[in-house]
């Protein structure tokens, strides 16, 4: 227990003894900030983190939200549950607790102290007849310090009940001006304009969904199906498919008193132009929360939508008006978004945003779940359409105020069907964890039960008594949603590991009882200064967890002027406790039908004092506490805020942005024609056919400037910009004029001789036919170098291998067509007075691995270049020179957990840099991997594993696996219906989805035993190999580096300092249809320490914001200033051209 220091305690006195956790009272000490109390002890003699359940009959907490199936079978937005409130109501220093129930259920518990409550429901005054409660949130809407509260009820809006500040209640909803006929769920209230007051955000789902009301007669006009006219409003068809609209969400303005005037939509919000909004989106609203995104102290809007209708993200302009974020700023969305909440994760200032959906964490549910929605194909060069991902999403913020989506990355896209995340430091260490509430009545998901109610669809267009007909209907959507099963999940937990990383502790942490979970706050209810929580169940008994946290704390909450008497829009801050710093923004609603008590609590680690509190209040007042001590309850005023001028929102000017975009220039667009891959092997993960163009610098006709060439499409001609004294300008003469019979997969020049070219035939799939063109300048035409390479062809490199002093070419076998991930063999050619010749010994030597990338370099320093070369599924193959004869060299690998040599080191290589990253004369290598943010994960002890199968002719079917943690073995990750397609005997095969979600990968294979191809990768992250002389140290590129693959780098010294530095090109859209494209990159410029070592620059620092597909990148300084510029292509997209205006720092 830590005692105050004589020095401070002599400042204080005591002024007052309150009520305090389990009967015990609080020594309150007042001070210039408003008053603190020492917090009792934290010991728990069972566990020292996560949660105990406590059984009701021990809380008396006797509260149960009960919907059965008839009801829910005549409008199914009932089983989307109710919420939960918390908040101290009768002013006695206890957090009580208030439930909407769906039956006409409105139950208030009060804190009687020791997790024992009693229901003072009758007393209180609150009486709710005929009306479906959904939300509920307690807050100060009048101004007078007593928390009221907000109802949402289906059909009515919502319910304004005032508090009379000892905890009774009285109905003023005709006053205020809060109800409305929609279907309202979740509140969120902060002050959008500035003036003081509390404005309210209702987000609105639907009264009922017209799907319970049997069928729609649709008519046919203009050949186009239309709904009826009634429903015209209601009902939208898009490509072929019938949506229905949801309701609009509406904001209420506060005049401080708890009177609310509905905002016009034409004036308080406006799309990404600025252009007025005419009317609401029809939107299915779930969840709606107010936060301050950008840093300018003025509360931001995320709603979250179901269904078809995207998310909604406002930005605040600081006077309640509201514009659409940009659109490149979320670049994708979770598409049943549920449930909201924001940290900031990272420590950068700028809260992270999460959002659930719902996604299963156990493979097999997810085998027997179908999608929610159609799955959609990722088109070439689109970034503008921000696509909805089947799963959850987190988004990292940068600086700019765009965030990159990094879920995958961080192990928190799955959470089950899930409702409402919630960040808490659970274990006090300085590091906000989450929980997240799941379940649902039924899984309408649910593959077997789906086929069966099909099966059992009746034809209600032979009933012709339109009351028969829904009776009839009725009947039958009751007997459907019987045949659903009862999704029971967890409340689950995820420990933040730092780093942006998660763990699944769910069993860990006692939330692992299953359940209906909808509603969840927090409150510290037994004043021990940590949060414990509350959840409102479906069809169950609530519960409360009790937080069983043992490390040191300190609790805050705010005392802010009337008319925000909690403070709301505040931001608190501790600095020097447990992590640098620990900020909260104090919210009110917010939550899935829910809001919380805002008391803030932040972990102080080892620290005893000296820490530092800070208080920025919505009014821009800032209140500081020097040294705060730990275990101590903070009560903090907003009259001792001393005023400063505003900062927050205020743009900081830093340096002129490293690069200029020039692209205007060149305004060459890539060509990207759809290829149907699936059709050339079913199975396949994701496209091959959409990876390039290349690009390459080079002084094609020899007048000392650098000239740009870029790869091109089948039927299409390389795009040559000559240089004339810095100015690029396109080549329309032979030989670039000449069109190629197939898209380029390689580029390089050879000094002397010209470009070379080579050509794939993977979408073809020939063997035969050129493979290699020459481009010498001036002459009429390429000239074809070699023919009929087995596989389609792939990377080229160029080195004087012999030292016979010309260069010989290395061409890399990518793909064997339909048989991904195999290859044929690489070549090797001999240039022998300008004719070439394979080397067979040579080329023997290379083996049959995939080549994505490739590069010759001296690697121990005898003068003979060596080759490396990497590849999907390979290690990094290192082919040592001896001179002039290749041997394989398995150097060794430490600093790396996956592998102890390079042989080992497999992965899914995209590309490869050779250079001297830390000056000492050595060659290191940059591997650029698939990256941790995708659906295939890696580890040592789980590697990635793709199983092979020749099930089919001419093709090799594949079989993608991932870890069963229930059963510790591989198991498939595609549902049957998509595995049939590459391994016929599995249709048919099985009696129910659910069995074959049972069975393992080996199980499904077991006709093919000891036939089976197994390709395994022990890492997916990008790395640096530092070479030492007899081997190589490992050590992982920045975290952005890691958020998408890895298609090429660009090495030089860019910003002058005399260190290298490495731009990174980023991104992958093409991904089979469902699984959510890889965007989080925007090209990475990476600053070289000299030691190796990387810093990832800002967007703002670099001037890169490069949003596509980028494949090629290469730096030359083209206007001859002296500074490397860049070029950087894209998949279907406008190359970018860089002018580097770096000032030189030697």
């Amino acid at each position: 227990m830590n005692r105050l220091p004589p020095f401070l305690a002599c400042l204080l006195y005591v002024v007052q003894l309150a009520p305090g956790a389990a009967g015990s009272s609080r020594a309150w000490l007042e001070a210039a900030h408003g008053r603190s109390a020492e917090l009792p002890s934290a010991t728990n003699a069972l566990k020292s983190v996560g949660f105990t359940a406590l059984p009701s009959t021990a809380t008396d907490l006797l509260f149960t939200n009960s919907i059965s199936d008839e009801e829910g079978a005549t409008n199914r937005t009932l089983y989307n549950g109710s919420g939960v409130a918390t908040g101290d109501v009768d002013g006695d220093g206890l957090a009580d607790a208030v439930f909407a129930g769906i039956r006409n259920q409105l139950t208030l518990f009060k804190n009687l102290g020791g997790f024992r409550f009693t229901n003072v429901t009758a007393s209180a005054g609150l009486r709710i007849t005929n009306q479906v409660c959904r939300g509920v949130t307690l807050v100060d809407v009048t101004g007078d310090g007593a928390l009221d509260l907000l109802v949402s009820a289906n059909g009515r809006g919502v319910q304004l009940w005032k508090n009379d500040r000892k905890g009774r209640f009285t109905d003023v909803t005709a006053e205020s001006g809060t109800a409305s006929p929609y279907g309202s769920v979740t509140m969120t209230l902060a002050d959008i304009d500035g003036n003081g007051s509390l404005d309210l955000y209702v987000g609105n789902n639907r009264t009922d969904d017209i799907r319970d009301r049997g069928s729609v007669d649709m008519r046919m006009v203009g050949g186009r199906m239309q709904p009826p006219r009634e429903l015209a409003n209601r009902l939208v068809v898009h490509n072929g498919q019938i949506f229905e609209y949801g309701e609009p969400d509406v904001l209420l303005l506060n005049d401080g008193h708890g009177k609310f005037q509905a905002a016009k939509w034409n004036e308080a919000f406006a799309n990404e132009s600025g252009e007025a909004l005419k009317q609401a989106p029809l939107d299915w609203a779930l969840t709606a929360a107010f936060r301050d995104l950008n840093n300018d102290g003025a509360p931001d809007l995320y709603v979250c939508n179901d269904f078809w209708t995207p998310d909604r993200i406002w930005l605040n302009d600081g006077k309640g008006r509201f514009r659409a974020a940009p659109t490149l700023a979320f670049r994708q969305i979770s598409g049943s978004s549920m449930g909201v909440d924001m940290a900031d994760l990272d420590g950068n200032g700028r809260p992270e945003i999460f959002v659930v959906d719902m996604l299963s964490r156990l493979p097999s549910w997810r085998k027997r779940q179908m999608d929610a929605q159609n799955p959609q194909l990722n088109m070439p060069g689109v970034i503008t359409n921000r696509p909805q991902s089947l799963r959850n999403t987190l988004f990292l913020a940068h600086e700019d105020g765009t965030y990159a989506e990094i879920a995958n990355f961080s192990g928190l896209a799955a959470s089950e069907w899930a409702w409402q995340p919630i960040f808490i430091d659970v274990d006090l260490d300085g590091h906000k964890d989450l929980l997240v509430t799941s379940g649902h009545a039924h899984d309408v998901q649910d593959r077997d039960a789906e086929a069966l109610v099909r099966s059992r669809q009746r034809d209600y267009s032979k009933i012709s008594n339109p009351k028969e007909k829904q009776r009839q209907f009725t009947v039958d959507q009751l007997a459907a949603l019987q045949l659903y099963p009862v999704l029971k999940t967890p409340i689950v937990a995820f420990r933040n590991l730092g780093n942006l990383r998660f763990e699944d502790v769910t069993e860990r942490w006692g939330t692992d009882a299953p359940g209906i979970h909808h509603g969840i706050a927090t409150a510290d209810f037994d004043g021990d200064g940590d949060l414990d929580f509350v959840v409102n169940n479906l069809n169950e008994p609530a519960q409360i967890f009790r937080n069983d946290a043992t490390n040191s704390r300190i609790a805050v909450r705010l005392k802010g002027k009337a008319p925000n008497t909690a403070g709301i829009g505040a931001k608190v801050t501790l600095r020097g406790g447990a992590s640098p710093a620990q900020t909260e923004e104090v919210v009110a609603g917010g939550r899935y039908l829910s809001g919380s008590d805002p008391l803030v609590v932040f972990a102080t680690g080892a620290a005893r004092d000296g820490m530092q509190l800070q208080v920025r209040w919505r009014t821009g007042g800032v209140t500081t506490i020097s040294n705060a001590i730990a275990n101590r309850i903070y009560e903090i005023a907003e009259d001792s805020a001393a005023t400063r001028p505003g900062t927050e929102g205020v743009p900081i000017v830093g340096p002129k942005p490293l690069f200029t975009d020039v692209s205007d220039m060149l305004s060459h667009q890539a060509k990207e024609e759809l290829f149907d891959d699936s059709a050339r092997q079913a199975l396949l993960p994701s496209r091959l056919s959409q990876d390039g163009p290349e690009a390459l610098w080079c002084d094609l006709d020899g007048n000392g400037w650098e000239d740009l060439v870029i790869g091109t499409s089948a039927g299409a001609t390389l795009r040559v910009f000559l240089n004339r004294n810095g100015v690029l300008t396109q080549s329309n003469t032979p030989p670039h004029s000449v069109p190629l019979p197939r898209e380029t997969a390689g580029l390089l020049h050879l000094p002397g001789l010209g470009a070379v070219a080579a050509l794939s035939s993977y979408e073809d799939g020939r063997t035969n036919g050129a493979s290699l063109f020459l481009f010498r300048t001036n002459a009429p035409g390429p000239v074809a170098l070699w023919r009929d390479l087995a596989s389609s062809a792939g990377p080229l490199a160029a080195a004087d291998y012999d030292r016979d002093g010309d260069m010989d070419l290395f061409v890399g076998a990518r793909v064997l067509a339909g048989r991904w991930p195999e290859a044929g063999p690489s070549l090797l050619l001999r240039n022998e007075a300008g004719a070439w010749k394979e080397d067979s010994t040579n080329t023997t030597a290379l083996g049959f691995e995939p080549v994505n990338a490739a590069a010759w370099a001296d690697l121990n320093g005898d003068s003979w270049d060596d080759l490396v070369l990497v590849g999907d599924f390979t290690g990094v193959r290192i082919f040592k020179n001896a001179q002039g004869r290749l041997e394989r060299w398995d150097a060794s690998v430490s600093g790396s957990q996956a592998a102890k040599s390079a042989t080992q080191l497999t992965g899914l290589w995209q590309s490869l840099a050779a250079a001297d990253l830390n000056g000492d004369g050595k060659i290191d290598l940059l591997l650029g991997n698939w990256g941790e943010n995708g659906e295939w994960q890696a580890t040592p002890s789980q590697p990635l594993v793709l199983l092979g199968v020749d099930a089919m002719p001419g093709t090799l079917s594949l079989m993608e696996t991932m870890w069963d943690p229930e059963r510790k073995t591989l198991t498939a990750r595609r549902p049957l219906s998509d595995l049939a397609n590459g391994f016929p005997h599995l249709a048919g095969a099985f009696a129910s989805h659910r069995e074959f979600s049972d069975k393992t990968a080996d199980e499904l294979l077991l006709p093919f035993q000891g036939k089976v191809k197994r390709f395994q990768a022990v890492t997916l992250q990008s790395l640096a190999l530092i070479n030492n002389g007899n081997g190589f140290s490992a050590r992982p590129l920045p975290l952005e580096a890691q958020l998408t693959p890895v298609f090429s780098f660009a090495v030089a010294d860019f910003n002058l300092d005399g260190k290298q530095d490495a731009f990174v090109a980023q991104n992958f859209f093409a991904t089979r249809p469902g699984v959510p494209r890889i965007d989080a990159g925007r090209g990475l410029l990476l600053f070289g320490d000299g030691a190796a070592g990387f810093r990832a620059a800002s967007a703002t620092e670099s001037g890169l914001h490069i949003y596509g597909e980028q494949r090629s990148a290469a730096a030359a300084d083209f206007n001859r200033d002296g500074k490397p510029d860049l070029v950087v292509t894209q998949n279907g997209g406008p190359t970018r051209l860089f002018r580097n205006d770096a000032e030189n720092r030697r």
